[in-house]
């Protein structure tokens, strides 16, 4: 049986900027997707690299006295650098700027030439240099009398030439008909149903060149000098380059095979590109569409979507973990953020970051967790059995290897339909399964007692159990390696395997515990104590966001819920009060609240709950309108967060919810009890669990 392909491009990234945590988010995913395929045994390519033409290179450049190709020569080595230190396993690198990408971009043109579906025309509208897109009134915004692009918050250009067109409009039914088609070209649904409202709405034809004299560091139309190539159809192009360009897909073969099994793991910024142009195209190139494209959202700090020109916003992956590796005194930092920005969002959805959230992760998953279950069985092994831990079919002769494939079949389902959180978090269930079976069996006392009868003599029970929490040990590397390679390799390393079955999915071992000398135990993730924590996150943030708030305003709209420890719903629909009530209660000292007895705790009923969805309530600025799964049942609950988080960023977070409190309404919408969360003039953070537990699960 021939194995089956996978094929996964990320977007090229421009170059007017080096790696950010926004690129290593969607990189790290492509590569761990790309790790797992590969562990399957999939046929596997995976492409990433850089857009290095455009309007917006040509200034940057000129800017910093650099020769563009000097300038995009350097940009390019620090990517390829960066991913490098981030163990990113790219199969191809491919530049727009290289003579056979300039090749397969001719082909493409010539291709959609010859359809019929190019013309000349007069363009005269708005030009975003930072989105290297044309804007029309409906995607602009009006800030003091400009109009500006809303993702660069910059004022448009005016552009007035004549340019060579694309006959977009003719494929508004193609479109829409792929988009239906079964096996999801578009993931998730609602990228879907975002685009195809975009395309019913009506499709405009696209101006597909600039001139020469405006832009110049483009690749030049063919057989027209005078015109360059717009820079989408020039970026889109090169995930055909790397399989040999246009008429190498179209002769069929193995660049045709590969192409079937593409998928394009993009962000929510460059959508309507790839899953409205880009297919557009290659309709009219007499080329098929890839196998889908899949839309993850923006990662945003404090709500702001992480960018070069907002400086509170810059998260420098890297450097995060060049730190934290000199703070531990290991080199696990890569591996943290790789495993932090697969484990801590939901693909698809939009996910603030946090250096608090960050660390957390590190003390309780892969301390607490991972490294304490590594520790405690090797430390055993060496105290019990002498470092020995001698093969295994399963306690009492079981056939505990059904039980790993089975747990292997359930992780495998979550990457293969991108969902690496949750393909993490059943691998974390296995984690804690295996410590509370540690708890259960007390190796230690076992040992006594078998001191007792059996003095000097080698330990037939303490074997059985210790190879149990080997075999999980070394399920557990397979599945985690496509998340953190190394971390993955240093375990099989102690528990005495191979290294090299961290690229063997568990479905293939042949033994449940094939034996292993146990290395001397190395923590993995030492512990930080609070001082560190601290001046980790001191040092990273910018000067402006460590700088001390300024005391907060009272508010002047009542229409906005106050918060302190515990989010309070209010009691009934919320009416405006008058100013001068505002101001004695922003004035009046708060009264320290009184004690309460053990009695009066009981009666209080907090659990645990999962967000399932979340949205802001209409005609306000604070308040969001969450659904919880309680494990039994679901409740809304309207919350006055919405200044600290963006709404898709708490899909899938599990937070502490008070159960019990009488039901209220806020701005029409009935809240079930409420949230926890700290602060008291603002949100600092919701209350949070070091661990994952079931949705319901009660709090005491």
């Amino acid at each position: 049986m021939s194995a089956s392909r996978f094929y996964i491009t990320t977007p090229i990234y421009y170059v007017n900027a080096t790696p950010h945590l926004g690129t290593f988010y969607t990189t790290v995913v492509a590569d761990a997707l790309a790790r797992f395929h590969r562990a399957t045994g999939d046929d596997t390519f995976f492409l990433t690299g850089l857009d290095e033409h455009g309007q917006k290179i040509e200034r940057i450049a000129a800017e910093r006295g650099l020769a563009l190709q000097t300038y995009c020569d350097g940009v390019a080595a620090q990517f390829q650098e960066t991913w490098k230190r981030a163990e990113i396993s790219n199969d191809d690198f491919v530049r727009t700027t290289s003579e056979r990408h300039k090749k397969a971009v001719a082909e493409m043109w010539g291709r959609m030439e010859k359809a019929g579906d190019i013309y000349q025309a007069e363009y005269d509208g708005m030009y975003c240099v930072g989105c290297e897109d044309w804007k029309s009134e409906d995607d602009v915004i009006v800030v003091n009398g400009e109009k500006v692009c809303p993702i660069h918050q910059r004022p448009v250009e005016r552009v007035k030439e004549k340019n060579y067109f694309f006959r977009l409009s003719k494929y508004a039914d193609y479109l829409l008909e792929l988009y239906e088609q079964p096996g999801g070209f578009l993931r998730p649904e609602s990228r879907k149903n975002e685009v195809a409202s975009f395309v019913r709405g009506g499709l405009r034809d696209l101006s597909i060149s600039r001139m020469k004299k405006s832009v110049s560091w483009c690749i030049p139309v063919p057989g027209d000098p005078e015109h360059t190539v717009y820079v989408w159809i020039d970026a889109l192009t090169n995930y055909l380059t790397v399989l040999g360009g246009p008429n190498a897909v179209a002769a069929g073969g193995a660049a045709a095979a590969r192409w079937a099994a593409c998928t394009h793991l993009i962000a929510k910024d460059i959508l309507r590109f790839h899953a409205v142009y880009w297919p557009a195209m290659l309709k009219s190139a007499g080329l098929p569409p890839p196998k889908g494209v899949f839309c993850h959202g923006y990662l945003t700090v404090k709500g702001q979507k992480i960018s070069k020109s907002m400086p509170a916003t810059r998260v420098d992956p890297m450097t995060i973990a060049a730190d934290l590796d000199a703070a531990t005194g290991t080199d696990v930092g890569v591996e943290l953020m790789r495993y932090f920005v697969l484990r801590e969002y939901s693909l698809g959805g939009d996910g603030d970051f946090t250096y608090e959230a960050l660390l957390q992760r590190y003390e309780s998953d892969l301390g607490n967790d991972l490294g304490n279950l590594l520790n405690r069985t090797v430390n055993m092994a060496q105290q019990f059995l002498g470092g020995r831990v001698d093969a295994s079919a399963g306690e009492g002769g079981g056939d505990g290897l059904a039980t790993l494939a089975d747990e292997a079949a359930q992780v495998r389902a979550h990457w293969e339909t991108f969902t690496p959180s949750q393909a993490l978090e059943q691998i974390w269930h296995s984690v804690r399964n295996a410590n509370r079976y540690i708890d259960a069996k007390k190796p230690w006392v076992v040992a006594k007692q078998e001191a007792q009868t059996n003095p000097g003599g080698r330990s037939a029970a303490i074997n059985e159990i210790l190879a149990h929490c080997c075999a999980w040990l070394r399920a557990i590397a397979s599945m985690v390696a496509p998340a953190m390679p190394e971390v993955a390799k240093k375990i099989l390393r102690q528990l005495g395997r191979p290294q090299d079955e961290a690229n063997v999915w568990p479905s293939e071992f042949k033994e449940f515990w094939p034996g292993g000398t146990m290395s001397k135990a190395e923590p993995m993730f030492p512990r930080l104590d609070a001082e560190r924590k601290a001046a980790l996150i001191a040092k990273w943030l910018p000067p402006e966001a460590a700088a001390p708030a300024a005391p907060a305003k009272p508010a002047a709209d009542a229409n906005t819920v106050a918060t302190t420890d515990i989010q309070k719903p209010a009691q009934q629909d919320v009416q405006p009060r008058s100013k001068t009530d505002v101001k004695t209660d922003a004035a009046a000292p708060s009264a320290a609240p009184g004690q309460i007895d053990l009695a009066d705790f009981e009666k209080i009923d907090l659990r645990t709950a999962r967000v399932l969805t979340c949205e802001r309530v209409p005609k306000t600025e604070k308040l969001l309108k969450l659904t919880l799964d309680l494990g039994t049942e679901q409740r809304t609950v309207v919350s006055g967060i919405a200044g600290a988080y963006a709404p898709e960023a708490l899909v899938g977070r599990t937070v502490v919810y008070l159960a019990n409190l009488k039901p209220a309404k806020l701005r029409g919408v009935v809240s079930q009890g409420m949230i926890l969360a700290a602060g008291d003039a603002e949100v600092l953070a919701l209350a949070a669990l070091d661990r994952d537990v079931p949705p319901g699960t009660k709090i005491r």
